[in-house]
């Protein structure tokens, strides 16, 4: 083998090696959700709800963290809200319920407070008992039933937007407002010359 074989060998080797380095470094990793979990007493400590609520309708969904308004049924720890808040995952990877359906019942353990709590796969107890209410009963009493209290109107459940969301509407309005600013200077300085240079 010459020289200019040898050259040609190496440098498809560069190449091999680059293209090797880029495929690696630019591929998408995936994750498998990972808990170290919490036997049943462990569960009940950490959550901040623990309920029975009913899922009615999405709110917003950010980047993969849906908010839903949610319909709280029964209590058996924290507050005694007939509506919160919900948010989790649409990524079973990043440890989410994933996408939840409108009417949707769920035994819900959330972290939060004041009406608005997130919720995890990891939330959930490892090897729960069969009847888990049941097991919930015995742990925390009784639970308390709210289904007796109206459901808000729909206009009163809507959380009000947060600062984040009106700053951003507060944003586009100015961006919208400057781009048609923009093109009206625009048409008229058209007109202008137009004018002039029939002159």
């Amino acid at each position: 083998m010459g020289i200019t074989g040898v050259r040609r060998g190496g440098t498809l080797l560069v190449m091999l090696a680059w293209l090797l380095l880029v495929s690696l470094v630019a591929a998408p990793s995936a994750h498998a959700c990972s808990c170290v979990g919490f036997d049943l007493d462990e569960a009940i400590e950490a959550a901040d709800l623990i309920a029975d609520v009913t899922v009615e309708h999405e709110i917003v969904d950010l980047a993969g963290e849906v908010t839903y308004y949610a319909v709280v049924d029964t209590v058996w720890k924290g507050e005694e809200s007939r509506t919160i808040r919900l948010t989790t995952h649409t990524q079973t990877t990043a440890c989410g319920l994933g996408r939840i359906e409108p009417g949707t019942p769920l035994l819900l353990w959330g972290s939060g407070g004041d009406g608005s709590y997130s919720t995890t796969w990891c939330a959930l107890p490892r090897d729960a008992p069969e009847d888990l209410r049941g097991a919930l009963t015995d742990r925390l009493g009784e639970p308390t039933d709210l289904t007796d209290q109206p459901v808000p109107l729909e206009a009163d459940r809507l959380p009000r937007p947060g600062l984040g969301v009106l700053l951003a509407a507060g944003i586009l309005g100015v961006v919208a407002a400057g781009v048609g600013l923009v093109q009206v200077a625009a048409a008229l300085l058209g007109l202008h010359l137009n004018r002039r240079g029939r002159r």
